[in-house]
């Protein structure tokens, strides 16, 4: 049976490899990675012979045609895919293969190592239990509101990345939704300018002449409100009921809001009833 094998590689610091990680970089022929530079270059700090290896890029901008090569492997040989740092899994490009690789009933290996979220996680001092992860959120400043809105009722530690150019923004509108929350912002974890920054949300303009601009980040964002009370946007729709009256468009979008469905449909669907 053919097997997928998803390598999770370092983060920044190449002591970080896993030993089954390199002994497994070291013996295999087939290696798909986000960037073959990146890879090459990993290889060659950890003493790995690519020489006779084949590899070759998979990435977010694959076409079918590439995903087709994979396969075409794997058809007779076991391939390995690594992204450019951290899990290939976890807001990288190897979902895709997963999902396809279980669609055809191949075999699925996972030779883990350090994440960048459990790293941040550990850095933070913030409670690690219950903790969530979104990935990279939102970049329009409304959808980016609504997105604070919606984990302001969720109890836990929020974890997200961020773009270097955004981190600033994103931070300051943190502060204005999330006030109260303790956040903590760790910058190039794992490699030689680590940094974490640690404060209030509501004292980020305080701090924030400490941030240094530069490299890659994460946010850790506590939220220590244990009440299931509504969001922010359920709450404005809500009252604007109490006030106006129970009006089709109004309660469609407060039925959206709670069933995250499409105020479009609800909308539709009243109409009928």
């Amino acid at each position: 049976m053919s097997v997928i094998h998803f390598v999770t590689v370092p983060i920044g610091n190449y002591d970080d490899i896993t030993i089954r990680a390199l002994n497994h970089l070291k013996e295999v022929k087939y290696i798909f990675c986000e960037d073959t530079r990146v890879f090459k270059k990993l290889a060659n700090a950890l003493g790995i012979e690519i020489g006779d290896k084949f590899i070759n890029s998979f990435h977010d901008h694959s076409d079918k045609a590439k995903l087709d090569n994979v396969f075409s492997i794997l058809e007779s040989s076991e391939i390995t895919f690594v992204s450019d740092a951290g899990s290939p899994v976890i807001s990288d490009p190897a979902y895709p293969l997963i999902v396809e690789a279980t669609k055809r009933e191949i075999e699925i290996k996972v030779v883990s190592g350090i994440s960048a979220v459990t790293c941040a996680l550990e850095n933070s001092g913030l409670a690690p239990i219950p903790f969530s992860f979104h990935g990279f959120i939102p970049r329009d400043k409304g959808k980016k509101e609504e997105f604070f809105s919606k984990i302001e009722g969720i109890y836990g530690t929020h974890i997200f990345f961020e773009g270097v150019s955004r981190v600033m923004d994103t931070a300051k509108v943190l502060s204005k939704c999330l006030p109260s929350s303790n956040v903590v912002i760790a910058r190039e974890l794992t490699k030689e300018y680590e940094s974490i920054y640690r404060f209030k949300a509501s004292e980020f303009e305080n701090i924030k002449d400490q941030i240094v601009e530069k490299g890659e980040f994460v946010f850790v964002v506590s939220n220590e409100k244990k009440s299931s009370g509504s969001s922010k946007k359920i709450k404005e729709l809500a009252n604007a009921i109490l006030e106006k009256g129970s009006k089709p468009k109004l309660m469609s979008k407060l039925l959206a809001e709670i069933l995250d469905l499409s105020s479009k449909e609800i909308y539709e669907k009243i109409q009928r009833d």
